[in-house]
């Protein structure tokens, strides 16, 4: 193990912070949305409108700053994990630590490498040594089925929202909007447990590697 390893308490604890938050914005925005449902299916009067809408435009400000705050914490957060597990003596990934970020904003390679390089730093992150004969876990899979799942439905939420007509099509927008918010919720709840696996393993890795420089 080489000298270059980072600390990465204090961006993990951060970056647990913001999805949590995340998760917890879901939930505000998914009841907001029900509100705007049952508002939808019935007879309103303008105040409730203006309400209504004034309710869900602060919601949609607030998960678009801590979305955009999330995105840029978790790339660092990728970027470094990727450099320490070079540093415990991992070789052989398929993505460098740039890479790792980058394909997120790659179009069509943004479907599977994203997934590939957080397999691969699960793996390496546990056996430094020897992760390409590691089983794949489970919560890797599970996260990017639901990374995928609230993209593809939160764009067809978005595009929903934007040709809605008359209330059928508000109503039918709401609909998938109140999906995708379902979604995120276990989807950040998820992201935070794995972070903290890869920061759990990568902090155990390094102590057994300072225990063997010790004693060689």
């Amino acid at each position: 193990m080489n000298n270059d390893f980072s600390d990465l308490s204090g961006l993990t604890k951060f970056l647990r912070i913001l999805l949590f938050l995340g998760a917890a914005v879901a939930l505000v925005a998914a009841f907001s949305s029900f509100l705007q449902l049952d508002l939808l299916g019935r007879d309103y009067s303008d105040v409730e409108a203006d309400s209504n809408d004034s309710r869900e435009q602060l919601i949609g400000i607030l998960q678009t700053a801590l979305y955009l705050l999330t995105v840029i914490v978790f790339g660092r957060w990728i970027y470094k994990a990727n450099q320490n597990v070079r540093s415990l003596g991992a070789t052989g990934l398929r993505m460098t630590p740039g890479w790792a970020v980058g394909y997120f904003f790659v179009p069509f390679m943004n479907l599977w490498r994203p997934y590939q390089a957080m397999k691969d730093l699960w793996k390496a992150s546990h056996d430094p040594m020897v992760w390409q004969s590691s089983a794949t876990p489970q919560i890797t899979s599970l996260w990017w089925t639901l990374w995928l799942a609230t993209n593809i439905v939160g764009q067809i939420s978005f595009r929903s929202m934007l040709g809605a007509e008359g209330i059928d099509g508000l109503i039918f927008a709401t609909r998938v909007q109140l999906l995708s918010e379902a979604i995120d919720i276990p989807l950040c709840l998820v992201a935070a447990a794995l972070v903290s696996q890869i920061y759990r393993a990568q902090e155990a890795s390094r102590d057994e590697g300072q225990v063997a420089q010790v004693f060689s």
